[in-house]
């Protein structure tokens, strides 16, 4: 039963993850020739993850959505670590 909740507490924060409506960052990722856009939501990202808490502290904020900047990381290691 417990095991049931988690599987399926985890495809829900999956489930978010593709929802693009109600996002409130995005996160660009790459270099401009490999490069790809991520709507995501804050309060995911701030209670996951303390690099993204600092990093939204930080984050500029326009039209009540803020932006982060990845260049360093591929695409590939954030589908790895965004999930």
């Amino acid at each position: 039963m417990i095991a049931k909740f988690f599987e399926t507490l985890s495809n829900n924060y999956l489930e978010i993850l593709d929802d693009k409506e109600d996002f409130n960052v995005i996160i660009n990722v790459g270099e401009p020739l490999n490069s790809k856009i991520y709507k995501t939501h804050s309060v995911v990202l701030k209670y996951r993850s303390s690099y993204f808490r600092n990093e939204l502290a930080n984050a500029n904020k326009d039209d009540n959505v803020k932006t982060i900047n990845l260049k360093h990381v591929s695409i590939q290691q954030f589908e790895i670590i965004i999930k």
